[in-house]
């Protein structure tokens, strides 16, 4: 049997549904059946509609005609005067398969069109947050001597991208961050003794706080586990530098995001007495990170830190299509070397600009990621450019000298010594 979609015959089996054997294509990874009527039946519905909570999210596929807005809205029962559409827009691509006409085969070529569609509540009704509380932090011995140095050092740490995919079944976590990536940076960490530790955000990956995404039941309660792991990492971390900041990425803004939508009344509270100290429902106070000397910079995009006069870290807001693109961009109009994050990719560019006849060189570096590259991590695709590495920038007051340094399945080199990460 061949597909009725692409022609392949490339399947595997899927199951019974009553008395009809179904199947799904390796090629298209679409499904059929070998009921003859419904071979023949050209409008198989494959559209989903998923309602959560104050958002609904429309998936509609068709091949007879083009879906218009009015047309998917009827087709759910959606009632206009309670949800707002917020996002509407239709694809289409020819799809070509084999026909048997007469005894011959020929090619049958038509038009597949889908229509997406996003919806909010207008009267939102109220949601309940997961239970969450906050880590756990011990107080810390600062009794390891950090060396003194001619030029100072620092660790930069890329998105880890902190988190847990629970096994509906089992209820197992498996991790989004890479355990051995991490493993092989604390090894570095505690053996160089850096001045500095400087992390670039996303640090935590929060898929269950997400505003702009299905959020799917694998990741929901699992933002607990999360925190503590990164707060226990933190505190192992705090010991091995003078100093750690840590800037905060979009995914951190995930929780205030969600605050601010959902309930709005929970926003910027703080304990009785406590100003000083970070909201209750944030990833510092969550973290500890109050309690324990490490610098939070907030208010993500605008967030940066200056290691020097002439190089600054940031997390980032732009993404390029292609290898090195990203950081191509940051060097569109430089007015600093610039550090940072949430491409997940190891990049470096260089630009020199002629000011009054001398050279002036600018420099834009991204640090990769410490998440899984394995395609766990959720974001709408499986096979990422990403690669794995974190940074170590020498320095004094105005100059300094970046280097990357990758981690390959595990394995690192790094100042002529291999590292080998263990979960």
């Amino acid at each position: 049997m061949s597909c009725k979609y692409c022609g392949s015959n490339k399947y595997k089996k899927n199951g019974k549904r009553g008395f009809v054997q179904r199947y799904k294509c390796n090629e298209c990874n679409r499904e059929y059946s070998d009921n003859n009527e419904n071979n023949n039946n050209s409008n198989v519905n494959t559209s989903s509609y998923v309602e959560d909570m104050n958002y609904i999210y429309i998936d509609d596929v068709e091949n007879k005609k083009v879906p218009t807005l009015k047309s998917v809205l009827k087709k759910f029962k959606i009632k206009e005067d309670v949800w707002k559409v917020t996002n509407f827009k239709v694809n289409q691509w020819d799809v070509s398969a084999k026909q048997e006409i007469d005894g011959k085969i020929v090619w049958n070529t038509h038009t597949n069109y889908q229509a997406k569609a996003s919806l909010v509540r207008k009267k939102p009704v109220k949601t309940d947050f997961p239970h969450v509380r906050g880590a756990k932090v011990k107080r810390l011995k600062f009794n390891v001597n950090i060396p003194k140095r001619e030029k100072k050092l620092d660790i930069i740490l890329p998105d880890s991208q902190i988190g847990y995919k629970k096994d509906m079944t089992t209820g197992e976590l498996e991790p989004l961050h890479d355990l051995r990536a991490i493993a092989i940076v604390t090894k570095i960490i505690k053996e160089i003794k850096p001045n500095r530790i400087i992390m670039l955000g996303d640090m935590l990956d929060l898929p269950d706080w997400s505003t702009h995404y299905v959020r799917s039941p694998e990741f929901y309660f699992t933002t607990q586990p999360s925190i503590d792991y990164l707060a226990s990492w933190i505190n192992e971390l705090r010991p091995y530098c003078e100093e750690m900041v840590y800037i905060e990425g979009n995914h951190e803004k995930r929780m205030m995001d969600s605050i601010v939508q959902n309930t709005i009344q929970a926003y910027g509270i703080k304990p009785a007495n406590e100003p000083d100290v970070p909201p209750l429902i944030s990833v510092p106070y969550i973290l500890g990170l109050h309690k324990i000397g490490v610098e939070y910079v907030g208010q993500y995009p605008h967030g940066e830190y200056y290691i020097n006069n002439n190089l600054v870290c940031i997390h980032g807001n732009n993404v390029g299509a292609k290898s090195g693109q990203s950081v191509m961009k940051l060097l569109d109009s430089p007015r600093i070397s610039i550090i940072q994050g949430h491409i997940h990719r190891l990049e470096m560019a260089h630009k020199t600009v002629w000011t009054h006849g001398k050279p002036k060189i600018y420099q834009a570096v991204s640090m990769g990621t410490l998440a899984r590259i394995d395609g766990i991590v959720p974001g709408g695709g499986t096979r990422y450019n990403w690669q794995q590495g974190f940074g170590v920038v020498e320095y004094d007051e105005e100059r300094f000298r970046i280097d990357t340094v990758g981690i390959y399945d595990g394995h690192s080199i790094y100042n002529g010594k291999e590292y080998i990460g263990k979960k």
